[in-house]
């Protein structure tokens, strides 16, 4: 899926990361960051989840997709977690595949 989203980074750890070869989603008991408070990193996180979820108009957000360049990339896995614990995204839940391939905001979008 190509989400047309100009998307922030952050320096270091990116909180978007580009999708090598060896990309995989995986199963919600692999997502395995603890609470954590918020960081200035995490607030990108959260900006761009809300970014992608104003041009998708929904509150289900794939967790890899290609931006408007064509970059295949995913959300990183541990502030995907950390967004959990605070409670920003509904809990993780494995699809029919046994990964995780959308997370959902813990509120409803509108258009």
């Amino acid at each position: 899926m190509q989400i047309l989203v100009d998307l922030e980074h952050w320096e270091g750890s990116p909180v978007v990361r580009m999708a090598g070869r060896d990309y995989a989603r995986k199963p919600a008991a692999a997502f395995r960051d603890e609470a954590a408070g918020l960081t200035d990193r995490q607030a990108v996180f959260y900006r761009n989840l809300i970014s992608i979820a104003s041009a998708l108009k929904s509150g289900d957000i794939p967790v890899d997709f290609e931006t408007r360049d064509g970059t295949r990339c995913y959300l990183d896995r541990g502030c995907i977690k950390i967004a959990e614990h605070a409670g920003f995204i509904s809990a993780l839940a494995d699809d029919a595949n046994g990964t995780v391939s959308t997370i959902r905001l813990a509120w409803a979008v509108g258009g």
